[in-house]
């Protein structure tokens, strides 16, 4: 059994307003998976809109009345306020004893103190490094003939490969972001294998739920939920699209980014493809339609990917999308990204077999056991107890 002479503390950096939605959700959810561990969580962010769950400790940088503001009037304040913050529980922190766990957003400046006061630093990767995702990126705009407009910038680039040499372990999220860490210099054994993941209550499944594998016949009902995006490879599918003679309807949620819109008015108007607006209850949708398919040029570990094979829905994605989760012909359909020819032979064989369907859609439910946040909050709280271990025996030890 592991003990410890005294808990564990996690100053986590976060750069963004809490709100419930976005990556600032699964840092939450993340930390909240810490219950149970010898690890205590303390978020420190700009602010937060919704009261954090336990054993989350808050620390908020924005004092009332700031904190009341629009975000777009403080923002710049919060960022310093969090910086200094940040820096002030640095210096009065064990070193023995804490994580300086960081999302994106920290300066390097930050990072290096962390690590000056030989605090173990950790960086969660919510993509790939930046290193790899700007020519994936600029291919795919320069396919349709757009500018980019990502705002990766080659001085971005740098800055990151120069701030992941700072951190004793990086969480990578999917297989591509290994490998894109490692191609941008960092050591294969600081890299620490993980995902994200899904929280079952937040979608009402309890037990008898009904899911795509419990539906009759009629029209296929194909969902993709994301930033209708070059970089969620949104061009591909409607191409893809085009080309299907099944009985289907394609639904798209979220928000359009300015250069589709010409294109995405185009599908809507020919029918069979609706767009909806971002929705925090996505839950509904999961559960009403019979396919995800998620054809993402740049990604982390999707975590819509995982919530929707979690609600029975078999996924076809790239291996950006597949979020360790997806297993080509075993619970969905892995197509190499910008394929358009094989993203609508994809679709066209999981609309035309309920049995395939049916199939996929009870085993990737089974499959997205393993990534709830439960799961993989403590995962992560495992690991920085084993690099603490390896740096302070003296306070872990196993009876």
């Amino acid at each position: 059994m592991l003990q410890t002479s005294r808990p564990f503390t996690c100053l986590t950096f976060c750069s963004l307003p809490y709100a419930g939605v976005g990556w600032p959700q699964s840092c939450v959810s993340i930390l909240a998976g810490f219950a149970g561990t010898p690890v205590v969580p303390t978020l420190v962010l700009p602010r937060s809109r919704l009261p954090l769950p336990e054993p989350i400790k808050m620390v908020s940088a924005l004092p009332p009345p700031l904190s009341a503001l629009p975000w777009r009037l403080v923002a710049n304040t919060g960022w310093a306020r969090l910086e200094q913050r940040f820096a002030r529980l640095l210096e009065e922190a064990d070193p023995a004893t804490t994580i300086a766990y960081f999302w994106p957003g920290a300066s390097r400046k930050l990072v290096q103190r962390a690590k000056a006061r030989g605090i173990l630093t950790v960086r969660e990767m919510i993509n790939t490094a930046q290193a790899s995702a700007k020519p994936a990126l600029d291919a795919a705009y320069a396919r349709l003939g757009l500018p980019p407009t990502h705002t990766i910038s080659m001085a971005a680039v740098e800055e990151e490969i120069e701030e992941l040499a700072l951190y004793d372990l990086v969480f990578a999220s999917n297989a591509p972001c290994e490998v894109s860490l490692i191609d941008a210099g960092v050591r294969a054994d600081r890299i620490f294998p993980t995902s994200f993941g899904w929280s079952p209550p937040r979608f009402e499944l309890g037990i008898g739920h009904s899911t795509a594998a419990d539906r009759g016949p009629g029209t296929v009902k194909i969902l993709f939920a994301g930033s209708i995006s070059v970089r969620k490879g949104v061009p591909t599918l409607l191409e893809a699209w085009e080309k299907l003679t099944v009985d289907a309807e394609l639904t798209l949620v979220g928000n359009v980014e300015p250069a589709l819109e010409p294109l995405v008015s185009r599908a809507v108007a020919r029918g069979s493809v609706r767009v909806l607006p971002f929705t925090r209850d996505i839950g509904a949708l999961y559960r009403s339609h019979d396919v995800f398919v998620f054809p993402t040029v740049e990604e982390g570990g999707p975590q819509v990917t995982i919530e929707a094979g979690g609600c029975g829905l078999p996924v076809i994605t790239t291996p950006m999308g597949a979020a360790r989760l997806v297993k080509d012909g075993v619970n969905g359909i892995i197509v190499p990204a910008g394929a358009v020819e094989l993203l609508s032979a994809a679709i066209a064989s999981l609309a035309s077999d309920p049995g395939l369907r049916q199939r996929y859609s009870r085993r990737i439910a089974a499959d997205a056991q393993a990534f709830t946040y439960d799961k993989l909050g403590a995962e992560r709280a495992l690991a920085f107890i084993e690099r603490l271990e390896h740096r302070h025996p003296e306070v872990v030890s196993y009876a």
